[in-house]
Order: C-alpha cells, then sequence, then structure tokens
C-alpha cells in the first residue's frame, strides 16, 4: 500500500510534514526499560528526556509505542496515542509542541503502557517507545532529541499489573495505586531495537486527526446510598494467560484448561457459598448445582477447574461469598506457601485456533473429541480429589505452586457487580454538588462503619471521555468509578455484560489528582469509597470528552419537534462512536467493525464532511487481506474472524468514498484491494454458483436462519459489491477487470433468481448443508434484491409487498442496522412515506425512553442481545435518520461524483417548513422550504461550482412553487 505521503492534508500539523518526517523518525530508536523479555503483561513505564534550550520558534515531536503514550512537556498533558495500526503498517504522532517548551530547562515525560493481551483494536508485539523531537530556536541551529540509551526510564508500581481485561475488546483495566507512585528508581533505557528493525514495519504519520479534549461537568446528583462492605474471597483466574504464556490473541476458539486446589480449615461447622463464573467447584469431590456446601469443623479439599474452555472470556473465576471468619486457606502442596491455591495445568489440552471457522459450524473436527476429552478429565479429578492425598494421588508431579500475583489478577469490578444496598446516606454527603464544578467548592463524605459510601451522578446523556478527579484523603482509601450507560425506572442497573466500565483509585496521604488514560463511555457515574475512616474531600470530578473534532455542517430543523429530536440524537451517537476511526459504540467495543464503518461514513460525510476518517476505515480494512481471503470485520484486531456481509459492504464503502471526494489517486491506491476481496469471495462460490464459507453469516439481530454456510444475503450483498467495483473500474478506465466483474454478477444474479419460491414470493434465507432450502425467508433478502437490482420485473412488486406488508411468519428487520438498507428499498421504489413512517415507528418509542442517543436495536426488536431494552444504547450504526431526513425532508441528494451536482426534491408530507444544510465536496448546500397559501417556497444555496437542479415530486401537486 502507498504510504500517508500520498494522502490529502487533513487540516491537522501532521499533515504538512508527512514526506519528510518519515525517514526522520527511522533514525530513532525504540526504548523501554531493561529487562530480560519485553513482552509482559500489563507493564506501564515513565520514560523522561531533560534538555535545556533558548527560545523555540517551532518544535514538532515524532511519537508512537506499544502499546499506548501519554505525552506530557513540563508537566503538561500533551496528548494519547497513538492510533490503531496494523504492525506491519504501524503510525505515529506528529504534534507541534512549540507552545509547551519554554527557555531553560525542559522535560518530556511520557507514560508508556505495554498490552500484552490481545484485543479488538490492535496487535501487541512487544513494548517500546519511540521519539523524536524536532526544535527549531529563535537562534542558532536546529536540535533534534532521539530516543535512545540518553533516555531515562522506570518502572511505575502505581499501575497494577496484575488485573484483568476491561473486556475481550479492550486493554487491562485501569488499577492505579498512588501510594506508590514515588516509588521510582530511574535509569538509562534500553535500546529495543532500531526504529526500522523491530516487529513495527511500513512506519508512516497519522493520517487522522487528534482528539479533542473538552471538560464536561456532572449534570445532576442522583444520590447517596450506605452499601455493604465487601465480605467475600473472590479468585480471578487468567485463564488463557496461564494456559498460553506469551500468546498474544483475542480468538474465541483458543482453549484455556486448568485448575487450582487449595485446603480450607474450619474450626466450627460452616455453610459455604460458592459463585462460579467459567468454573467449576468441587469440595470434597463433590459438586453442588446451588453452589451450597454444608462442612463440618476441619480440612476439606477444594478444587476449582476451567469449565468453559473456550469462548471470548479470557479470565475465569470462583468467588466464597461471607467465609466464616474462622477458615483458613491452606497450599495443599506447601502449607507454608503464601499462596494457598496450587496451580494444576493441563497442556494436553491446550490449542489456540482463529475463528474463521464460526462456531455455529462447531470447532474443528480434531478439536471436538480434545475438549471433550478435557470435560471428561475435570469431571473425573474433581470426584476423585477428597483430600490431599487423593489430589496428590491424582495430579502427581502436575501440581506447581505459583505466586499469588501470577495465580489471579484482581478484579475491582466485581465489587460494583455484586454491590448491596443497606440504607440512604445523604446525611454523609456534604455538598454533594460540590465536585460538580471546577471550583474551590467541596464535597465531603463522611465514612459510615456500617458500609461503603456511594454517590451517584447523570451526565444528563451519553458521553465518552477521561474521568478526571482531585480529593483529598488518608491513604489507602479505595476509590472506585464505574459507569453505566441505562437504569431502568424500577432502578435496575444495566451492567454491559463482559465490560468492567471503570477503575479503581487508592488514594496516597493529602492531595490526590488523577486523568485516567482510558476513554470510557455511559451517562450514570456511581462513585464508591471504600476502605474510608475519615472524611473524604472531593474538590472535582469531570468527564473529559474525547471524540474525533467534527465541523458540524448539516443540519435540520423542521415543523415537527420529534424529527427534530430524532435527528439530534442520531447526530450525538454518530459523534460518539468517531475516534480515530469510526467504532460501533463507544462503551461496549470501541471497534472498527467494518460493516458498521459504512453506514456510519455514509452518515459522516453529509454531516461532518469526515472523509479522513472514512479513508482511514477503508484503507485499515484492506490491509486485512496480507492475513484473509477477504478483508477482514473488524480490523486492525487480534480477533480472527470474517463476517462476509462486512466484506463486501467495505467493498461498497470504497464506492462511497470515491462518489462523495472525486479522490481518484485514493481509489487507484485501494483498487487492488478491491478486486482482491471479490476474487477472493469468487474462489467460494458453491455448487450453487453462491457464495458459501463456514463463517459468521450475520446481516441483523432478526432472526435469520443464517447458521449455514450458504446464506442468500451474503450472495446478495456480493451484487452490490460487485455493482460499486464496476463503478470504480469505469473511472480508472480498468476495461478488463469491467468484464469480468460483468460476468460475475450475472452469473451471481442467475443462481440467486432460480430460489426465488412462486408459492412464497420470497427468497429462502439459506440453504441447508443437506441441500434442502431453508423454511424461513425474510425481508431481507426481498430488500436487498430490489436494492441491487438483482430481482427480475415480474417478481419486483411481489419483493416490495414484502417490505410494505410482510406476510406472517416472515422475519422481520430486527435493528437498525439492516434498517438503512430496508429504506434504500423503498427510496428506490419511490416510498419516502414509508421510510418516514418506520423512523417515527422506531424512534420515537427511543425518546420516550427518555435516549440521548439511539440504540443498537429497536425497542421492539425480537432478537436483543445483552437484554433491557438494548445491550448498546450508544450505537451509530443507528443514525439512518441523519441520511434519509436529508435526503427526504431537505430533498437533497448528491447526482455526480465529487460534489458536482445535486438534486433538490424535498418531500413535504406532512410538514409546514423545514430547514438545513448538507456538507458537501465543495462546501456546505443549504435548503430551506416553507408551504403557506397554497406556495411552496424553496430557497437554495450552493456552493461555488455545484450545480443544482430543483425536481418536483408528488408532494408538490397543487402548491405553486417558487424558487428563491
Amino acid at each position: 500500500m502507498p504510504n500517508a505521503g500520498n494522502l490529502k492534508n487533513n487540516g491537522c500539523a501532521v499533515g504538512v510534514y508527512r514526506t519528510s518526517k518519515r525517514e526522520s523518525m527511522l533514525s530513532a530508536q525504540w526504548i523501554w526499560k531493561p529487562q530480560a523479555s519485553y513482552q509482559p503483561y500489563n507493564q506501564t513505564i515513565l520514560a523522561r528526556k531533560r534538555f535545556t534550550v533558548g527560545a523555540v520558534r517551532q518544535a514538532l515531536i515524532s511519537i508512537t509505542a506499544d502499546s499506548f503514550y501519554r505525552l506530557r512537556i513540563n508537566g503538561v498533558w500533551v496528548n494519547d496515542g497513538p492510533c490503531r495500526a496494523w504492525p506491519e503498517h504501524y503510525q505515529y504522532d506528529v504534534i507541534d509542541v512549540s507552545g509547551y517548551l519554554k527557555a531553560g530547562e525542559n522535560e518530556i515525560l511520557v507514560e508508556a503502557r505495554y498490552w500484552g493481551a490481545g484485543n479488538f483494536h490492535s496487535l501487541p508485539r512487544q513494548a517500546g517507545l519511540l521519539a523524536r523531537l524536532e526544535i527549531y530556536p529563535l537562534r542558532g541551529p536546529r536540535v533534534v532529541l532521539l530516543s535512545d540509551e540518553s533516555w531515562e526510564v522506570a518502572l511505575a508500581p502505581a499501575w497494577l499489573s496484575n488485573v484483568p481485561k476491561v473486556s475481550i475488546q479492550m486493554e487491562p483495566l485501569e488499577v492505579y495505586d498512588a501510594r506508590l507512585e514515588d516509588d521510582l528508581a530511574f535509569g538509562p533505557a534500553a535500546v529495543v531495537c532500531p526504529a526500522r528493525d523491530g516487529p513495527w514495519q511500513g512506519l508512516h504519520p497519522r493520517d487522522v486527526a487528534l482528539l479533542t479534549r473538552l471538560p464536561v461537568a456532572l449534570r445532576a446528583f442522583v444520590g447517596a446510598s450506605l452499601i455493604e462492605a465487601t465480605h467475600e474471597l473472590h479468585f480471578c483466574l487468567p485463564a488463557a494467560r496461564l494456559a498460553h504464556p506469551g500468546l498474544v490473541e483475542a480468538n474465541r476458539s483458543v482453549s484455556t484448561p486448568g485448575a487450582v486446589a487449595a485446603m480450607i480449615e474450619l474450626k466450627e461447622c460452616a455453610e459455604l457459598v460458592f459463585r462460579e463464573e467459567g468454573m467449576t467447584v468441587f469440595i470434597d469431590g463433590q459438586h453442588a448445582a446451588d453452589g451450597c456446601y454444608r462442612l463440618a469443623a476441619g480440612l476439606h479439599l477444594a478444587l476449582a477447574a476451567v469449565s468453559e474452555v473456550v469462548g471470548h472470556r479470557k479470565e475465569k473465576s470462583f468467588c466464597l461469598t461471607n467465609p466464616p471468619g474462622d477458615l483458613r486457606l491452606l497450599n495443599p502442596l506447601n502449607p507454608a506457601d503464601d499462596n494457598p491455591w496450587c496451580w494444576i495445568p493441563f497442556p494436553e489440552y491446550a490449542y489456540a485456533d482463529d475463528d474463521l471457522r464460526w462456531d455455529w459450524f462447531g470447532p474443528r473436527p480434531e478439536r471436538a473429541p480434545l475438549l471433550a476429552d478435557y470435560q471428561a478429565c475435570v469431571c473425573q479429578l474433581g470426584a476423585a480429589t477428597r483430600d490431599r492425598a487423593s489430589l496428590l494421588a491424582q495430579v502427581g508431579q502436575r501440581a506447581v505452586c505459583r505466586p499469588a500475583d501470577e495465580l489471579f489478577v484482581l478484579d475491582p469490578h466485581k465489587d460494583f457487580l455484586g454491590r448491596k444496598v443497606l440504607a440512604e446516606a445523604g446525611s454523609l454527603v456534604d455538598n454533594p454538588a460540590g465536585l460538580m464544578y471546577d471550583n474551590g467548592e467541596m464535597t465531603v463524605v463522611h465514612p459510615s462503619p456500617q458500609g461503603d459510601v456511594e454517590l451517584i451522578y447523570d451526565l444528563g446523556v451519553q458521553d465518552v471521555g477521561y474521568y478526571d478527579f482531585e480529593l483529598t484523603a488518608e491513604a489507602g482509601v479505595v476509590v472506585d468509578l464505574f459507569e453505566v450507560e441505562y437504569i431502568a425506572p424500577d432502578g435496575a442497573i444495566q451492567h454491559t455484560w463482559g465490560n468492567r466500565n471503570g477503575l479503581r483509585y487508592i488514594t496516597r496521604a493529602g492531595q490526590n489528582r488523577f486523568t485516567s488514560t482510558k476513554r470510557r463511555a455511559g451517562r450514570y457515574l456511581f462513585l464508591t469509597l471504600r476502605n474510608q475512616h475519615n472524611p473524604v474531600r472531593i474538590r472535582k470530578l469531570q468527564l473529559i470528552e474525547s471524540t474525533y473534532p467534527v465541523n458540524e455542517v448539516g443540519s435540520l430543523r423542521c415543523s415537527d419537534a420529534s424529527l427534530e429530536r430524532i435527528w439530534e440524537i442520531s447526530e450525538r451517537t454518530l459523534k460518539l462512536c468517531m475516534e480515530d476511526t469510526f467504532t460501533d459504540c463507544p462503551l461496549y467495543e470501541q471497534t472498527l467493525w467494518v460493516g458498521d464503518a459504512r453506514n456510519e461514513a455514509l452518515y459522516a460525510y453529509p454531516l461532518f464532511g469526515a472523509v479522513d476518517l472514512g479513508r482511514r476505515c477503508i484503507r485499515l480494512a484492506a490491509q486485512s487481506l496480507e492475513r484473509y481471503e477477504l478483508v477482514g470485520a473488524q480490523v486492525p484486531s487480534s480477533w480472527d474472524c470474517l463476517l462476509p456481509a462486512w466484506s463486501f459492504l467495505w467493498g461498497i464503502s470504497v464506492w462511497d468514498y470515491y462518489f462523495f471526494t472525486g479522490d481518484i489517486d485514493f481509489l487507484r491506491e485501494i483498487w487492488p484491494a478491491a478486486v482482491r476481496n471479490l476474487e477472493g469471495a469468487e474462489h467460494l462460490l458453491d455448487e450453487h454458483g453462491l457464495f458459501s464459507g463456514p463463517f459468521w453469516n450475520m446481516f441483523d439481530w432478526s432472526g435469520i436462519d443464517d447458521q449455514h454456510e450458504t446464506v442468500l444475503h451474503n450472495s446478495l450483498l456480493l451484487v452490490g459489491a460487485l455493482d460499486a467495483a464496476r463503478r470504480c473500474a469505469g473511472v480508472l478506465g480498468d476495461e478488463q477487470r469491467t468484464a469480468w466483474l460483468i460476468n460475475f454478477r450475472s452469473r451471481l444474479s442467475a443462481s440467486l433468481n432460480r430460489l426465488w419460491d412462486a408459492d412464497k414470493q420470497a427468497y429462502p434465507d439459506s440453504i441447508h448443508a443437506d441441500g434442502s432450502l431453508s423454511p424461513s425467508s425474510s425481508q431481507h433478502t426481498s430488500f436487498l434484491a430490489l436494492r441491487y437490482d438483482v430481482i427480475g420485473p415480474e417478481n419486483a412488486p411481489h419483493a416490495l409487498a414484502n417490505l410494505l406488508s410482510p406476510p406472517e411468519g416472515m422475519v422481520r428487520v430486527g435493528s437498525p442496522f439492516a434498517m438503512m438498507y430496508f429504506y434504500e428499498a423503498l427510496e428506490k421504489a419511490g416510498q419516502p412515506d414509508a421510510i418516514l413512517r418506520s423512523i417515527y415507528e422506531c424512534y420515537l418509542p427511543m425518546l420516550a425512553a427518555g435516549a440521548t442517543t439511539v440504540w443498537e436495536v429497536f425497542p421492539t426488536s425480537a432478537d436483543r442481545p445483552g437484554g433491557f431494552p438494548t445491550r448498546s444504547h450508544t450505537h451509530a450504526w443507528s443514525s439512518a435518520p441523519l441520511y434519509f431526513l436529508s435526503r427526504i425532508v431537505l430533498g437533497i441528494r448528491q447526482v455526480e461524483t465529487a460534489g458536482k451536482a445535486y438534486e433538490v426534491s424535498p418531500y413535504l408530507g406532512d410538514l409546514e417548513w423545514a430547514a438545513g444544510s448538507v456538507a458537501t465536496a465543495r462546501g456546505p448546500l443549504k435548503v430551506e422550504w416553507r408551504k403557506e397559501d397554497g406556495r411552496l417556497t424553496v430557497k437554495i444555496s450552493a456552493p461555488e461550482g455545484v450545480r443544482v437542479k430543483f425536481v418536483e415530486n408528488e408532494s408538490h401537486a397543487g402548491l405553486e412553487v417558487v424558487l428563491g
């Protein structure tokens, strides 16, 4: 792929220096703290460079790290990075830091963190920090400082390393012990490798704007509660790392076999209650389904074995609730060992596969017997280990002693999940609104011997950013900050499954200031103080909002306030899902899902003109073809997964970008990847002439019969990708590929139309492994066939009827993501009223529920992953109203590439007036119309060089049209 030097300047400082700075950056060296291995788990260091300089005219720093850096200059926070990138195409930030330097002594301080674990945003390779500072003094020669052994580096012990991951999608949890932040031993940095020689290749400057930092005050104090102090013994096992030391991945098909064992000593009989998450507990050879064990005084053998041996949950845990005070745990191998639990590995059952073969189709054939053998082995071991002697007889030399901080991780989130409210605690909180404002006011929280004090605040809207606080406390107070998107009317808290959405901070004595390094999202913030003996004085608690720096060009106002409100929450959602790429949601994943990005880019081009973000997403996805036969589902990522619908939507997004921008240089760059994606698809045609493969063949949360290799919506979306590619080939003059694309499309369309069921007047959802047609049919095949001109004219009316009046039993659209394509088909069929009715029906219930952003699924959706009204309350794949209200209510539709020509044909419906604008490649295009006294007055303001044609439609009938 051409490097970023071929890109147009996106307006950030990096753009000016791309070509020259790339070669200069290669003269720096990757550095870290000297150590035996540069592949630790969750390690944080501080790296500093002190220097003296005169008055500065300009200074530019180039910086990157694996996996995270926070840059401070002279104590001021400059930037977090790097942006996501494949290791083979790594990126660095170039930042103008002139305003941060001063004449005299200066200090660069970098907090660098290596994840050491796979996630959906990156593929960590090894710890490393790379930097180059170029200074142009007012007088004298240029000064260049490179990362090398002259830098000083120290381990940062305040950042605790033995913690679980936030989620499968994200990095390790943020736990900070301020009591350790001065325990620093700086020494010379170790050069890990020269810039050219590490696992990070293709180094090039960031190709998208830096994220914003906007302080946002909490909106309202919700209340204070007394929470029962935790009385649990919780054991969280980093099972994946124990089974596969050093392996960086995020696949479901990676086994995590293993067990731990300990002796339980009781002085009196007691009832022990265990909770299990991915593990099975045996006590004296017995497993109680309800987790309750009535035990006599004396010694007992506890064994906890991993039972959820594959899956995305990389940590497994078990918990002993309310243990009796006389309980002791002893290591069965060595009772004097500091860790009472011994580790029992099962390396013979440890394997690591990818997820290119989706789990609907079962594990790879050779793995199924292995999994069955492991489960049988665990059950046999659990039943046979009745005491210490039988344990040793069963495991022999297999069991080993390991330090507790290697065998277990600290999981503060379990305290939030298990919170038990004892009473209202308003009397323990003085001036609860004080911390909401950055002034001299204080919120004072008094301790209680009865439990922990919890404060709840409402941001008023869904938001995303960094937690930032300042407080004064004694040493050792545990400050837990966790956030949720939704609290139900009955008070039930929606915990997003599998996501530890918060942090733990442990105070030092005196003043504490902290800004989190993790961007988090939600609406309701829970602040819990634990281990508190004296009042805690909180001066400030705020969110520093961090998103892509949008330019809000697109707008809509109209005579219906509800449509305006739907537009507003759709726009806010899109903004919150724009980072260094488009992402699916700011809380649950923060992942560049390729299909989501296609929708979001289509919404963001006319709303914000965010073409650099769209271009970047297309490029990152194209680079996945170096790994897979089709474009990957989410990129860059440690999860090897294909979702063919997303692969084909990526191909469509290539044309979307070119159509909006006219950027032919980028089209030439990306064209080979577009062809390669389609060649990969052609190789996967089956005997029916349809796309087929054992992939994750979903398209919508709706109940489509899609758990088969041949699913028709994949082939229909492939037709759309072929059409997009044919248009691209026409622009590039690639006649040879044009002929291939026409032939490919013809064959595929014919294969699809052979499956039209004349009795059902619909396509089947899929073809089963035995060759039989699925008994299920869905709206999806009908609207995709209409959208991409697959269906013949004789059957098109029936397909349209499936959209407007679906027969009983037909699978309906389940998510706003698929509704985008449903609306495209309706628009093509000339059904604007149907689109507007659907927007009202689907989005007004969100407003009625108090939503400030649009949801992942509709309130009425039958398939609802995650429960509650929706799993994700901020999901930009649902922002389709932005796109269609502009096209229908304002009537603005682009008809030529690069914004050269538009048609304006507002559909009036029940509205009396409307006004708004869209971004074009040449500037804002504005439309305003009003209907009164039998006259339709339309005013259009277009950028220079843009041709605009007004087109009357049936909603203008009987009105005198006056163009302004």
